[in-house]
């Protein structure tokens, strides 16, 4: 059978074994004590094999506890049957010696342990119940006690009710914790269900499907950080024939940052029509500057060509674009701007590229770039473009999936930010 989660039902596991360990060393402590006392000497009947016995049966569960799943799961039985034990050798004990102290203390204890060692009242009451009526009938039946009966009685009851009152506010903490864990469990789902959610989004904010145009053909990658991140990437067919690309990083991770990526793409279509990518970027950053006052976007718009090849384009605080030149080494694109959606003050331009057939145009976000090795040296400019040489072999997809390969490799892995590149090969 599957063990349910914590998820599932409140549990108390770990807390009950603890008290449950303590009560078994006490008991333990006790016991053993008991078997070096003077018995003889002071005129007590306590056989001393009892107190073996039950001594090495204690210490004996008290190591099981560790090694053993099925006393650990049967901890609060066999708890219970260490009490009912305890309790019957105490009121023997005291009965037969008429109610000496010593024994009394032992009674006092077994009744004190209880009340913070269970978590089912039933048990607990029964037990109380059953050894308190038996106290007290032994308190009346001795003959000749070394104790004041109206002591001894009080000795009996007080820890009952100790016991008692101790685990009413035990239970009234375990069901606030319930509730607590209740609420929380309710939270942590309906947390999960927005991530999922966002994380839907989050997809159709990265375009991994392109229109299929005779001069080029488009590719794109993206790995999140987290569950949901801030990148996008879209395109618009624009009324006059050209291909419009949007690509953005959001600053940020999370919730907050996917939703900023989602206006900003919802801005983009709006304006992908615009005259020229920089009026475009600029709309976006009016759309969104008195809606978003914690995010900053770096962005590039493109506006492609596919019958002349020729490219315009602008780019907003974003890692310049390279170009990917047949048997040439891969070089930066002319081109630099402010972030949008900030308070610096807008600075964009235009720039146009007619590239070659055989060309390749990568735009990727600076998560690829900024990851560290165990050295702490950053990957930069200068391994992403060793990287495109060694696989400028490679096409489409399998071409993006080596530069993350190599990215990681140099990082072990450990990333700090979204990863998404969009690649144009030329026909």
């Amino acid at each position: 059978m599957m063990k349910k989660s914590f998820q599932e039902r409140f549990k108390l596991d770990d807390e009950v074994m603890k008290i449950s360990r303590i009560c078994l060393v006490v008991f333990f402590s006790f016991i053993g004590f008991g078997i070096f006392a003077p018995t003889s000497e002071l005129g007590l009947y306590d056989p001393k094999w009892i107190r073996v016995l039950h001594a090495l049966l204690t210490l004996g569960f008290f190591f099981a506890t560790y090694f053993s799943d099925w006393v650990r799961k049967h901890i609060q039985t066999i708890m219970l049957f260490f009490f009912y034990t305890m309790s019957a050798h105490s009121l023997a004990l005291l009965y037969w010696n008429s109610l000496y102290i010593g024994y009394l203390v032992g009674m006092i204890l077994v009744l004190s342990c209880i009340g913070v060692s269970f978590v089912d009242r039933r048990s607990l009451v029964s037990y109380l119940g059953t050894v308190t009526s038996a106290g007290i009938l032994i308190g009346l039946y001795t003959k000749e006690p070394q104790v004041d009966l109206p002591l001894y009685l009080s000795a009996i009851i007080t820890p009952t009710l100790v016991s008692y009152l101790t685990l009413n506010i035990r239970l009234s903490s375990v069901e606030k914790l319930r509730i607590s864990e209740s609420k929380l469990k309710g939270f942590q789902d309906r947390m999960l269900n927005e991530l999922e959610q966002a994380n839907e989004t989050q997809s159709n904010l990265v375009t991994s499907q392109w229109p299929k145009t005779k001069g080029i053909r488009i590719h794109s990658f993206f790995r999140s950080f987290g569950q949901v991140g801030g990148d996008a990437i879209s395109y618009l067919e624009r009324e006059d024939g050209k291909l419009a690309l949007f690509f953005a990083d959001v600053s940020g991770h999370g919730i907050a940052s996917a939703m900023v990526s989602a206006m900003a793409v919802l801005a983009f279509k709006i304006h992908a029509n615009a005259p020229e990518p920089s009026t475009c970027l600029k709309s976006i950053h009016t759309d969104l500057q008195g809606l978003v006052p914690n995010n900053h976007i770096s962005a590039c718009v493109l506006f492609v060509d596919t019958v002349t090849k020729e490219i315009h384009y602008s780019i907003a605080g974003h890692p310049p674009l390279i170009r990917i030149e047949k048997d040439l080494d891969p070089t930066f694109m002319e081109g630099k701007g402010t972030l949008i959606v900030s308070y610096l003050k807008l600075n964009l331009k235009d720039f146009i590229i007619t590239p070659n057939a055989g060309d390749r145009i990568l735009i990727y976000s600076d998560g690829i770039l900024e990851v560290f090795d165990e050295a702490g040296e950053i990957y930069g400019d200068e391994h992403l473009l060793t990287s495109i040489k060694n696989h400028s072999d490679k096409k489409g997809e399998e071409f993006l999936n080596a530069l993350y390969e190599d990215s990681m490799s140099f990082s072990a892995k450990r990333i700090s930010d979204d990863m998404s590149m969009l690649l144009l090969e030329i026909l």
